[in-house]
């Protein structure tokens, strides 16, 4: 039995809490299980993470090197791919430099690119300049109040822009002709679709089984000593618009509610947060949790009155996480795990400012509803669609272990 050898090539460095990392590491555990051979290539990981996560034998976690420089990202990821000699290639924030490395290798495998968001979800972005003089630019950004938000008018010099404009033309030709392209959000498939021309899937993230099956044995925990708790969990960043958060508790805290907030998270916009924190006066208020392992969250998640996730988001994955554990949830209008729970009970989307936040945690505070924890997808049910979406195109081979046949890699082109 010969078994498949997948090479998964992850842009970011593998260290918590982004849910990009988690969709990677639950990918190739699952592929694993299948009884794939996999070779997942980052640029740099966290060793306390790698351990707390614990993938299994099948998968071999190799560093390559910052990809960020375009062609030597591209030299780096072509030494992988020549050592793995991979019979498929996933890529994620990895699609122009994985594509160039291909294009000089002798063989052509097939390839699967994840996009967790356009280039419309990073801000002030020069790769931005490119697609302005499309008319479909100016339609994507306007449907998604982020987009104008974070977005500036970068000025970058004449070989910045030449090199952007290269490199994006790149990425277009790569999710175009590769085999299979999957997003999380229908909003990012509009935008992979007008930007690029790509033919996208939409595959939900989830939530580990395990966590939603053991909901009744988490053990709740004090998180504060007010009446009410309001949680949020994220990378402490600017786009998360925590400082709106931090408003909008202390406009609730105005109207007679004894209510207080605890951020779980670490990142550059702390210092900028504390100062909010004190010049509203709510040093008592507001608790700052620092990094939660992920075996900590469920009980942080099933002991607050309310989860609440303003922020700029592609999609989502904490959000879910705190729904499946029950909790009502609050989203910003640019927040899109909405298309799965926007219109769930214990759920309300607000517009991203504090005003109307503060309103919506009231009604969160005060709602009689019950979560509805079948919203949720799992990653289990997210690998499995994938899987048998990639089966159907000839990608992956059909059949369980001792069925796996390798998938001959084709000529180049």
């Amino acid at each position: 039995m010969t078994r498949t050898r997948i090479c998964v090539v992850f842009g970011l460095e593998l260290a918590p809490p982004g849910g990009a990392e988690r969709l990677v590491l639950e990918e190739a555990r699952f592929l694993a299980a299948r009884g794939h051979d996999v070779t997942l290539a980052v640029p740099r990981y966290d060793e306390d993470y790698l351990s707390e996560v614990r993938l299994p034998d099948a998968v071999t976690v190799v560093v390559y090197g910052d990809p960020r420089h375009r062609l030597p990202g591209a030299r780096r990821i072509r030494r992988v791919l020549r050592a793995a000699s991979p019979d498929v290639v996933f890529t994620h924030y990895t699609e122009q430099e994985t594509g160039v490395a291909l294009a000089t290798l002798p063989t052509d495998p097939p390839t699967v690119s994840h996009v967790h968001g356009s280039v419309l979800w990073f801000p002030e972005d020069a790769r931005h300049l490119p697609h302005r003089r499309r008319g479909t630019y100016d339609e994507l950004v306007a449907a998604v109040p982020g987009h104008r938000e974070f977005h500036g008018d970068p000025r970058p010099g004449v070989r910045e822009r030449l090199r952007v404009e290269c490199w994006e033309r790149v990425k277009g030709r790569v999710l175009r002709e590769t085999d299979a392209v999957f997003t999380g959000s229908n909003r990012v498939a509009t935008e992979l679709r007008g930007l690029y021309g790509a033919t996208p899937e939409v595959v939900r993230p989830g939530v580990s089984r395990s966590w939603l099956d053991r909901y009744e044995a988490v053990q709740t925990r004090t998180l504060t000593d007010h009446e009410h708790t309001v949680l949020s969990v994220s990378r402490l960043d600017s786009r998360k618009r925590l400082g709106v958060l931090v408003e909008a508790v202390g406009r609730v805290r105005d109207r007679g509610r004894d209510v207080g907030l605890v951020l779980c998270g670490t990142g550059d916009d702390e210092a900028r947060l504390r100062d909010a924190v004190a010049d509203g006066g709510l040093d008592d208020h507001v608790r700052f949790e620092g990094y939660v392992a992920e075996s900590d969250l469920p009980a942080y998640y099933t002991s607050a009155d309310a989860f609440a996730c303003p922020a700029w988001m592609s999609y989502g994955l904490a959000p879910l996480e705190a729904y499946g554990m029950r909790t009502p949830v609050g989203l910003s209008t640019d927040t899109y795990v909405k298309e799965i729970l926007g219109d769930a009970p214990a759920v309300r989307v607000a517009d991203p400012d504090a005003a109307s936040w503060a309103d919506a945690l009231e009604s969160l505070l005060d709602t009689g509803e019950t979560p509805d924890a079948s919203r949720v997808p799992t990653w289990d049910e997210f690998c499995e669609e994938k899987y048998r979406e990639l089966v159907r195109r000839g990608v992956l081979p059909d059949g369980d272990e001792s069925e796996n046949r390798p998938v001959t890699a084709r000529p180049s082109r």
